[in-house]
């Protein structure tokens, strides 16, 4: 605790500093206004769990189960989970005459470490933590994401299967010590040698680099460096940012200094967001630095930023791994049924960012007045490409992997005629697992 709150002070000490600056800059001060939001998500992640009811699920579950306003953030994920269980539970062949829901970790998506702050003082790690009934089955899984650190610390202290939908991270992939934990993601065995093939097609050979200080950035620069010799491209820079907010404070100024007077018009963003990476890249903008980002998905600046130029030097480029369309998730938003779920769609019309969908900012005015079904309505007659983030995809095929794995133990309970009242469950789970 003592350290979440040397954490917190330094971190609000920065946001002031860069309040601040925007007292100088109008726009400026607007940006980092606008992104409030996206500052709560370095204290926020998701958790949810998945489990098996009797029968059909009732047409109200879901509206006493979520009470409170979703974060406009997090209304991907739980948009994927009501598509996902409910393609699931309208296929007989899956789970038959059984339904998968989810529930959600209490306060989870609004104050994640506060969560594990209280579980980590806990003497005894048996409370209930999810807020749903577990007497039925004792290995549930627990989807969580996006950050990895709080997939770490959750697997220490619930010893249920835990499937991470975030970037792949290889401290994850630790089977013995995490051998609860699974993930979703791939490993980006390629991403060096694709950017640098990206850099040679534009003749982009004087780059800068900006990696976290951690042994996956540094990882990533040797394998660039590997590749980059071979090729002919030099490095103007590398910025190494240490994970250390207090630390971090102390060496900003360098790293301004180093980009800001670098010729190199292209620079490569590697890390994670939600960290002292990210509040390096906002502290940038605010000073006006505007470069050719090239980074991975997760850094998926032109969806985060309405205002962000994508002329040739001042656009990103991202890399994410190729994935087929979810064909039937726009047809599920704009035939949703509102009283079985508690979303109101009209909330996203400002936040279509989300989607990777792209609206032009001149109809925002009139979308401002549109009613839940008008904006159904808007969304059937509007055509655009409604692509799942690459966490939201990890997600999707989380709920799918979860529900063939019970499909699996169902299979097995039949073969050896123990299906009576669906006892024993659990004892076969961790085998499937």
């Amino acid at each position: 605790m003592k350290k979440l709150c040397v954490f917190l002070i330094s971190f609000l000490l920065l946001k002031f500093s860069l309040i601040l600056c925007g007292f100088t800059e109008t726009r400026c001060f607007w940006r980092i206004k606008s992104n409030e939001e996206n500052d709560r998500d370095l204290r926020t992640d998701c958790g949810f769990a998945l489990f098996m009811t009797p029968g059909h699920v009732d047409e109200d579950f879901y509206n006493g189960l979520i009470d409170f306003g979703i974060p406009t953030s997090k209304y991907e994920f739980f948009l994927v989970l009501f598509f996902a269980t409910d393609e699931i539970n309208r296929n007989p062949f899956i789970l038959p005459n059984l339904s998968l829901t989810f529930s959600f970790a209490v306060g989870m998506c609004f104050d994640t470490l506060e969560i594990i702050d209280e579980l980590n003082s806990q003497q005894n790690n048996t409370s209930r933590f999810l807020n749903y009934d577990c007497g039925m089955y004792d290995c549930d899984a627990v989807l969580t994401g996006p950050s990895w650190t709080t997939s770490l610390k959750l697997a220490i202290y619930i010893k249920a299967p835990k499937i991470f939908f975030g970037p792949f991270h290889p401290i994850l992939s630790d089977n013995i010590h995490l051998s609860y934990v699974y993930q979703i993601a791939q490993k980006d065995t390629c991403l060096p040698h694709a950017m640098v093939s990206l850099m040679l097609y534009f003749t982009w050979t004087w780059i800068g680099m900006v990696i976290s200080d951690d042994d996956q950035g540094i990882q990533f620069l040797s394998n660039f460096r590997e590749e980059m010799q071979r090729n002919g491209v030099c490095l103007a820079f590398v910025n190494v940012i240490p994970d250390n907010i207090q630390l971090y404070m102390t060496r900003a100024g360098i790293y301004d200094k180093q980009i800001m007077t670098s010729s190199a018009k292209v620079a490569i963003i590697y890390g994670e967001m939600n960290s002292t990476l990210e509040i390096s890249f906002r502290r940038w903008g605010c000073l006006g630095v505007q470069r050719i980002w090239v980074t991975t998905s997760q850094w998926d600046i032109t969806t985060c930023k309405r205002d962000f130029s994508l002329d040739l030097f001042h656009g990103t480029v991202t890399f994410a791994h190729h994935h087929g369309k979810v064909s039937k998730f726009k047809n599920f938003m704009q035939t949703m049924n509102t009283s079985k779920y508690p979303v109101d769609i009209s909330q996203m019309r400002i936040k279509w960012n989300y989607f990777n969908c792209s609206v032009s900012k001149t109809n925002y005015s009139t979308r401002n007045h549109f009613s839940f079904n008008i904006t159904l309505e808007w969304l059937s007659q509007h055509r655009f490409d409604m692509d799942l983030s690459e966490e939201g995809y990890n997600l999707y095929n989380a709920v799918y992997a979860v529900a063939y794995t019970y499909h699996e133990i169902i299979l097995q309970q039949v073969e050896s005629q123990q299906i009576a009242e669906l006892k024993g469950l659990s004892y076969d789970c961790h085998q499937i697992w």
